[in-house]
């Protein structure tokens, strides 16, 4: 396609998008979606599965010996689609170093929080039918310049089910110094941004392999084991029962979705998603799994009651894995999978269990955050058995809610 071809294109459909994606308007015809005269099955089909084998971690200029200076930056890539080509949906994941907000066409998506896992989601580009804008917003957290990374897979599925590629790499703008004010719009002129600067595949230290939800299995290996902030020196907490949550919010546009979820806690658990008790665990040597359908959103609210069942101090820790399946109500294939694990953005209430604490409208915003005890296959319980098999039935432990 001419350079002329291309710019008249992205001027012409500028208006389209401002209020097509921000709207997301729908209507009756299938074909915004794929398109059912080329083949019934492309109907049906599922969001295509995604890989970060071909993504760069990238970062902007400002890097200096793998270190980047604490703040936010700005990142965007625009992707125009081959002549005849309308995209029906993108399908991305993402991970970042430290914390990540995903705007396409100026709506925001999602926010990662974290590097060793990445949730896989899907934008509706229906009412688009042009250029894509994908930006984000990270942050390198600290209070001292150190690693920081942004690490992009995506696909855009075109509606007669043609896909394009899309990856992290030096071809993204990236902003130094800063983030102005309206980067993620479509209007925002880049031209003058620097070419993102590449810091290896992914697997490189120090973020080594992302798992990818939507196409790696749930699994332990990227959780860590957490606990109140009650640590002893020896590394032993206080017997008794403490209370956990974390919020999980679902991608822009999708209310309800199905949760899986895989958990162990020395010594013993009750769990609850949005305030309805799902299952108890009672021996940290077996994990279990528990899948949640038709969970109501945008936020999510898992909430763990753990007890360290022993009379004097030891050890005691939780670890839990969660993928999120929800869609957008449209296009039955635009399938995004959320993903979260324990890890120090938790909330752990160091003391007397508050009541009311797995309900979705409970305030916990003045409780601390877990503390980390190591990775998973840390001592002193190795590397637990991943369950396959759903567990189902069981009451609440003893003063847990609903007891």
């Amino acid at each position: 396609m001419a350079i002329l071809d291309v710019a008249l294109i992205l001027f012409a459909t500028t208006g389209a998008l401002a209020g097509g994606i921000r709207s997301q308007k729908r209507t009756n015809d299938t074909t915004q979606c794929l398109n059912t005269r080329d083949s019934d099955s492309l109907i049906n089909r599922a969001s295509p599965a995604l890989s970060f084998d071909a993504s760069q971690w990238i970062w902007t200029p400002e890097l200096s010996g793998g270190n980047a200076p604490v703040g936010s930056r700005g990142f965007r890539k625009t992707f125009v689609p081959p002549q005849g080509k309308t995209p029906a949906f993108l399908t991305i994941a993402y991970s970042v170093d430290n914390v990540g907000t995903l705007f396409v066409n100026g709506q925001e998506i999602s926010t990662e929080d974290v590097w060793y896992t990445a949730g896989t989601y899907c934008i509706n580009l229906a009412d688009c039918g042009c250029a894509v804008v994908i930006a984000f917003n990270v942050t390198n957290e600290s209070t001292t310049p150190n690693p920081a990374g942004l690490l992009v897979a995506g696909i855009v599925t075109y509606t007669d089910g043609s896909t394009s590629p899309i990856v992290s790499d030096t071809t993204w703008r990236t902003s130094e110094g800063g983030l102005p004010t309206g980067f993620q719009e479509l209007t925002f002129d880049d031209s003058t941004w620097a070419p993102a600067v590449t810091e290896g595949n992914n697997g490189v230290a120090p973020w080594g392999n992302v798992a990818l939800a939507g196409s790696d299995p749930l699994s332990f290996t990227p959780a860590r084991w957490i606990w109140t902030n009650e640590v002893s020196a020896g590394g032993d907490y206080p017997p008794g029962a403490r209370a956990f949550r974390y919020t999980l919010t679902l991608p822009g546009g999708q209310t309800s979705g199905t949760a899986t979820i895989i958990i162990d806690t020395d010594n013993e658990y009750s769990l609850y998603v949005n305030g309805a008790f799902v299952g108890t665990g009672t021996d940290f040597q077996t994990a279990q799994k528990y899948v949640v359908e038709n969970v109501q959103g945008p936020e999510i609210v898992f909430a763990v009651y753990a007890v360290n069942t022993a009379t004097v101090p030891n050890p005691a820790g939780l670890l839990a894995a969660i993928q999120v399946t929800s869609q957008d109500g449209y296009c039955t294939q635009c399938i995004s999978t959320s993903s979260a694990v324990t890890f120090v953005g938790w909330k752990a209430f160091p003391g007397p269990v508050p009541s009311g604490f797995e309900q979705t409208g409970f305030d916990d915003s003045t409780w601390p955050t877990a503390v980390d005890e190591g990775a998973y296959g840390v001592a002193p319980w190795g590397n637990v058995p991943v369950p396959t098999t759903v567990t189902t039935g069981g009451t609440p432990l003893p003063g847990a809610p609903g007891a």
